[in-house]
């Protein structure tokens, strides 16, 4: 038979208590810099230890990427048109918009999906996609109509 030892938890310091605290109520990068110095004085002085210094270093720089990239909110589109947006920037897809779209690669025709079933001129259907929207191509024309109608959402890229 074997037994289990328990060896006892040792207390976390005050100063990192109050640290890491401080650091889940902090607004702005300047206060962040400021409360990972802090930690570093701390662990200097001896007040905590070195783990406890790591997890600060680790909490406070985490914190501080948070505050300096704030993550946008999604666009609401309420009116027809075209509502663009980079995910490579952050931003989030527009929400509300009956139709997503995309430039085709030669610069002619637009790559359309959508729930609605379109038709007209220049409208030409695909195979349906994975999800069960309907896939079209539309020809630069038509899609200024469409963009008259409905809310389009376009995917920009940084490359």
């Amino acid at each position: 038979m074997c037994t289990i030892i328990q060896f006892p938890k040792r207390a976390e310091s005050n100063g990192y208590k109050n640290l890491v605290a401080f650091f889940e109520i902090c607004d702005s990068v300047k206060s962040c810099n400021f409360y990972l110095e802090s930690a570093e004085y701390l662990y200097e002085s001896g007040k905590i230890t070195e783990n406890e210094l790591y997890t600060l270093r680790r909490i406070g720089r985490q914190k501080r990427l948070s505050l300096a990239n704030p993550e946008s909110k999604p666009i609401k589109a309420d009116k027809p048109g075209t509502y663009t947006y980079t995910p490579e920037m952050g931003q989030k897809k527009p929400v509300g918009c009956q139709i997503e779209a995309g430039l085709c690669y030669y610069g002619k025709h637009y790559w359309v999906k959508t729930s609605l079933e379109l038709k007209g001129r220049g409208i030409t259907k695909n195979e349906p996609a994975r999800d069960g929207r309907n896939n079209y191509t539309v020809t630069v024309k038509a899609f200024e109509k469409l963009e008259a109608q409905y809310a389009i959402s376009i995917e920009g890229r940084l490359d």
